[in-house]
Formats: C-alpha cells, structure tokens, sequence
C-alpha cells in the first residue's frame, strides 16, 4: 500500500523498554542537552500514580494492593507536536504530525542513540508501536462504507429506530514472535485520547479537535518481546529493524480493519 495522503492517523507513538536506570535523574540534564540540540526543546516532569495488585490464587486473603508510581522526563519540540519521554526503563518517540515510517524512523533513532550513548542500558526486553486512527464518515450512517462491519457490533443489523451509543471490538494476534493487538471504538463523541495516554500525548493536532460525533477510533498495538522477559543487547540498529517489522503489522491489520472504499478515498 502506498502512503496515504488523506491518511486517519493521528498519532503514533514507539517505546524501549530497557534494563533499570536507577541513577536516571542524575543522567537527566546531559540527556536534555543532548536533545534539546537535536530538536526538543521543550521540557517537563511528570509524575503518575498507580496502583499494582500482588495476588496469590492459593491465598485470596493475602492479596496486597501497593501505590506504584512513574517519574517520566518529556522533551518536547517546539510546537509540542513530538516529544520523547523517558523513564528509568522505557524510551519513547511521540508524534502527532505522522508522515511516514522514514521520517518517524529517523527521529526515533536519535533518540534510541541518546538513550544509548548518555544512560548506556545493558539490554531491552520489549519494543512496542502504536498507531491511533480517526475514521470519520462523511454522514453518520455510512461508517460502515469504511470500517468493515464486522469490528461495528450491530450498528449495521439493528432497526432504523434504535440508536446504537457505542461499539468496541478486541482483537489479539501473534505472528513471529510479536503480538499485536487492535480495538476498534465506534461512537459519537468528541475524539479523545484513550485513557492511558490523556497525560503524556501531545495536543490533538489541528484537524481533529473539531472531530465529534460518529467516528470509529482505530487503537492498534504491535510489539516486540515482553511478557517473556527475555532480555536482548541494546543495539541501535537492531531496535529499528524490529521497528520496521512492527510498522508491516500495523499496515495489514490497519488494512484488515478499514474497507477498500476507504483506502481509495485517503490514497
């Protein structure tokens, strides 16, 4: 599939998960030297706030809930339109201005190679790639003319006079070694960001704040390793190759989900 030029996405987001830095904080102002030189200027501290839940099947009683909390480092451009977020085990590349997977690839790699050459972590356990997509219909009732029915519940078999709020489809496969994982949300609402991205995504780009009413959201996840553990050498090069392999994921579930109609009119 070529690029497209009227293409849904709206953001795109790639991530390292690396062995612990525990010494981060001290690592951070040659870190932001470093990228502020290569294009984020910008800075701040985020800190979020979770809870971990340790259970044990054979002993329900002894279940233990614990606060776990994230001190993240976001180095943002200029316009706030891309940023890198670090922790002390994961990297992050974030845009919300995708053009294609050279450009992105370009920009993720300097800051894969910062990460390397500043904090210098022994290995990655897992890499991951995220697209999120807006099909908006250009009437309400013809979503089904670009997102194949299947992922849309019963929108398209119900009667005239019931009014469908909202559909949700899950899909999980495995190819090769990576999992992706792909949710379809069909409703009519204002565009927002999933939940777990609301404090670290950058502002919704220009064209799609306007976006609410009926609108499908394409969340689709690949990654590289993880639930495994398994730890792999941290070398540059070898992460963007997996990126890549990712990227050909994304491309045949996206296409998987999305109809020919609608590949013909974003081409």
């Amino acid at each position: 599939m070529a690029k497209l030029s009227k293409a849904p996405v709206f953001y795109v987001v790639a991530q390292v998960v690396y062995s612990p830095i525990l010494k981060l904080d001290s690592l951070v102002p040659e870190l932001q030297d470093r990228l502020r030189k290569d294009g984020f200027p910008g800075y701040r501290a985020l800190r979020q706030i979770g809870l971990e839940v340790h259970a044990n099947a054979d002993k329900p009683a002894e279940t233990r809930v614990e606060k776990s909390e994230t001190n993240s480092h976001v180095f943002a451009s200029r316009d706030q339109s891309e940023s890198i977020v670090v922790t002390a085990q994961s990297v992050a590349f974030q845009t919300v201005e995708y053009d294609s997977i050279d450009a992105f690839q370009d920009k993720f790699s300097r800051a894969v190679r910062a990460v390397s050459e500043i904090l210098a972590p022994d290995s990655f356990t897992r890499i991951g790639l995220r697209f999120l997509d807006a099909v908006v219909p250009p009437s309400p009732d013809s979503l089904d003319k670009y997102v194949r029915s299947q992922f849309l519940g019963l929108q398209s078999t119900l009667s005239d006079d019931s009014e469908t709020v909202y559909t949700f489809s899950e899909t999980q496969v495995l190819k090769q070694g990576r999992n992706i994982k792909v949710r379809v949300l069909a409703r009519a609402a204002e565009l927002a960001y999933p939940i777990d991205l609301a404090d670290s995504a950058p502002p919704l780009p220009e064209r799609f704040r306007s976006i609410f009413g009926v609108h499908a959201l394409i969340d689709s996840d690949a990654a590289f390793g993880g639930e495994s553990q398994i730890a792999y050498e941290f070398e540059v090069d070898a992460i963007v190759n997996k990126l890549r392999e990712l990227k050909s994921d994304h491309k045949a579930t996206f296409e998987a989900v999305v109809t020919p109609l609608a590949l013909e009119e974003w081409a």
